[in-house]
């Protein structure tokens, strides 16, 4: 008797063996699209299947080579092989398309990091590739080879005047690139990768050479140490990553009318920078995982711009932001380290949303190592190191701060239209904040505690009672007046009742949840204090991380000091951690609002 096993296996062999070979029968313009996106190494597993797929590979308008044996190869015979078969194979091919006048869409050649530079592709030889390419009317050429650190690498003029190129990719191993261009008027994509071109007019020149360029990539590219200055009409995206721009000081200009997207990822600015931007097409700019030593200043004038990210950057010495863009209606700033002084100066009639979150600013012990900004900055004179937001027309701020020794630091909001308020973290200095200027706040989510850790209840009381934190904690109450909503934990109502009696008016609050994250028993006190200023509350909801047995309590109420005749508790849970307390009023509205549900 045939075991299950086998029979599977034959009903298999037997499916497979009268599949109709569909691949084989579609023609030959869709296989080579499905042959674009192989790698090098399927398309040559491909090419040993049949004949006919042979052929396809070999006449495939994309074409891609890579040489990565030299880790599986350490004889010198074996690579002097290997070596010579490579080259003999890829002027094969591009031989037949010379021969047949088959043209190109792609050539992909990629020789990875020989141990043995003898056996490096010479000059010579990509050269000869590089002439056979354009004779068929290539559209893109994507090269990785590794050159003579000290003659460099000039393309041949064959691939300057080729009018089918559309997209160049050129990684050079950090090898020089010796750019003599007379014009470069139909590219349209230049990504240069691991290159060094030591010329300080780099910019300018590829203004000038590519009338038609959309797209430059700038990635590990060193030697540009005199900035990037560029005037173009069709350049629509830079990416700059991973470039060192020196000590050498110089700025950053960009003027073009098409531009839509900047993002600087992986960069150091050692030396004093200014960013100019004069593009009124201008759609997205991202900074992240970038170090900026000297004072920085970006000038912004954009009147498409919509999003700004700046995120896990270092600022070592002041910067300045000066956004002059009525559209922008997100700025986002996350995770960056501020030494000096930060100054956002946003001109935007769409601000919706301001976040600065996870953001590190240095403690005053730094302030010795402060330069005096450049006029153009304006900054505050004071070595003290300030957080300033200006915006005439946001509506949502959200700012979490992660040092300890931010309540050391002033922070300036001019926002009079602010109706949304979230804050977490550690406290700032809101001395400079003023209460007229959150008139239009409606909602407001703080969590603010300090970071800092203290091995004693001693110690920890000390840090609560300084004048600084109560300081903190009573501008940032006055602040927050004028909302309707609020949810706040405990911290700054504790530290502002420990040196206050008389409790800030609220005149407008009607929701207010408690977040307490420590003994409600203790707290207490400081919360009753807290709701005499409260004439309009309408909603009390007090949420405890531990289990308080204080809320299943039946005289809560008079605990908290409200009346027995205004409040009820309307839900307490049974992890005994949340509590909700209604007014007696709103309790009747809703229940009338469920009787007259009831009734249609």
């Amino acid at each position: 008797m045939e075991s299950p096993l086998m029979s599977s296996r034959r009903d298999t062999l037997m499916i497979l063996a009268s599949t109709r070979d569909i691949l084989s029968s579609l023609p030959d313009q869709i296989i080579y699209h499905i042959f674009s996106f192989l790698g090098a190494n399927d398309t040559a597993r491909l090419g040993a299947v049949s004949r006919r797929f042979n052929q396809l590979c070999t006449s495939s308008p994309y074409l891609n080579f890579v040489a990565d044996f030299d880790s599986e190869y350490s004889d010198p015979s074996c690579l002097r092989t290997r070596y010579v078969d490579f080259c003999s194979y890829v002027n094969k091919v591009l031989r037949w398309h010379e021969k047949t006048g088959g043209g190109l869409q792609r050539l992909h050649v990629h020789w990875c990091s020989c141990k043995q530079r003898r056996f490096d592709i010479g000059e010579t030889a990509v050269n000869s590739w590089f002439t056979i390419a354009t004779k068929c009317g290539v559209e893109e050429l994507d090269m990785l080879i590794h050159v003579d650190p000290w003659r460099g690498y000039s393309l041949p003029g064959c691939v300057y005047n080729c009018e089918s190129l559309r997209a160049l990719k050129l990684n050079l191993q950090m090898g020089r690139f010796n750019s003599r261009v007379v014009g470069w008027d139909w590219l349209k994509d230049l990504w240069l990768d691991s290159v060094t071109v030591e010329d300080i007019y780099f910019g300018q020149r590829i203004s000038e050479w590519c009338k038609s360029l959309k797209r430059l990539t700038l990635e590990d590219v060193d030697g540009i140490s005199g900035g990037l200055n560029m005037t173009t009409s069709s350049l629509e995206e830079l990416t700059i990553s991973g470039c060192d721009f020196g000590f050498t000081g110089g700025n950053f200009n960009i003027s073009s009318s098409s531009f839509k997207a900047l993002t600087i990822y992986r960069c150091q600015f050692k030396a004093q920078r200014h960013v100019n931007l004069n593009c009124p097409s201008l759609e997205n700019l991202t900074v992240h995982d970038s170090e900026f030593g000297k004072c920085f200043l970006c000038k912004i004038s954009c009147e498409s711009l919509e999003k700004l990210r700046v995120c896990r950057s270092s600022f070592l010495e002041a910067c300045h932001f000066r956004i002059a863009c009525p559209n922008v209606g997100q700025v986002m700033i996350s995770s960056c380290r501020f030494a000096g002084t930060c100054v956002l100066n946003i001109n935007s009639f769409s601000l919706q949303d301001l976040t600065v979150s996870e953001c590190n600013f240095s403690s005053l012990g730094s302030a010795l190592q402060y330069l005096p900004p450049v006029k153009d900055f304006q900054a505050v004179p004071s070595l003290r190191r300030h957080i300033i937001v200006k915006a005439a027309k946001l509506e949502k701020l959200n700012i979490s701060s992660s040092d300890e020794y931010s309540y050391e630091f002033p922070l300036k909001i001019d926002a009079p239209n602010l109706k949304v308020l979230w804050w977490a973290g550690d406290p700032v200095d809101f001395g400079f904040l003023k209460q007229d200027m959150f008139m239009s706040l409606t909602s407001a989510r703080i969590y603010i505690e300090p970071s800092c850790h203290h091995k004693s209840v001693e110690s920890d009381r000390h840090c609560k009672r300084s004048k600084s934190l109560i300081y903190c904690a009573a501008k940032l109450l006055q602040c927050l007046s004028e909302t309707r909503f609020l949810r706040i934990n405990t911290w700054p109502v504790e530290i502002f009742f420990m040196q206050n009696d008389y409790p800030i008016v609220f005149k407008n609050l009607q929701n207010l949840v408690l977040l307490s994250d420590g003994s409600l028993a203790d707290q207490i006190p400081f919360i009753a204090s807290f709701l005499k200023g409260m004439p309009n509350l309408k909603k009390l909801i007090i949420s405890c991380f531990d289990k308080s047995h204080e809320l299943s309590d039946p005289n809560l109420i008079n605990f908290l000091g409200l009346s027995s005749r205004s409040f009820n508790v309307t839900e307490v849970s049974r992890d005994l951690k949340i509590v909700k307390i209604e007014a007696v009023q709103a309790q009747q509205c809703m229940q009338n609002d469920g009787r007259r549900r009831l009734k249609l």
